[in-house]
């Protein structure tokens, strides 16, 4: 059966997901961002390390001022519990942390083999697709240099 999961290319609209905070309230992906320029970066759960690790290099450019204003969301699937877990391991001075129940398919972030694919996007003004780079690997799922480069753009 073909697959009908299809991340957003770059110059369309981004889905706006449902979305749920660590304290349960509920809320969606556009009205979190607001009019403004966003990275969304979808954790593939929240025990990944290498996830995790991108999250909180996230947060270090955001407390540093090296995204351009760009609000940080990160996104990891499931419910309030995992919102929570994440929100524990990646300080959300600098950050929101979100969980997208089973919304990551939304964005085209299906899974392969039972593992849940992981991206950064970059979300313009206007709600579209800026800048993406996902992958079934969670080590090629961000890159911190070409992130940056689009962010200057």
């Amino acid at each position: 059966m073909p697959s009908t999961v299809a991340v957003p290319d770059v110059g369309t609209r981004m889905p706006d997901l449902a979305l749920v905070s660590p304290e349960g309230d509920r809320t969606s992906l556009h009205t979190v961002r607001g009019d403004e320029r966003a990275i969304a970066y979808f954790l593939r759960s929240d025990t990944c390390p290498i996830c995790l690790r991108h999250a909180r290099s996230l947060a270090d450019l955001a407390e540093a001022g090296d995204l351009g204003g760009a609000r940080v969301i990160l996104i990891v699937p499931g419910n309030v519990a995992e919102a929570r877990e994440v929100a524990t391991k990646v300080p959300p001075a600098a950050v929101t942390i979100w969980a997208s129940g089973a919304g990551h398919a939304a964005a085209g972030l299906g899974t392969f083999l039972s593992v849940q694919h992981s991206g950064t996007f970059l979300i313009a003004p206007d709600g579209s697709v800026a800048y993406r780079r996902t992958s079934a690997l969670p080590p090629r799922s961000m890159d911190r240099a070409e992130l940056l480069e689009a962010i200057a753009r």
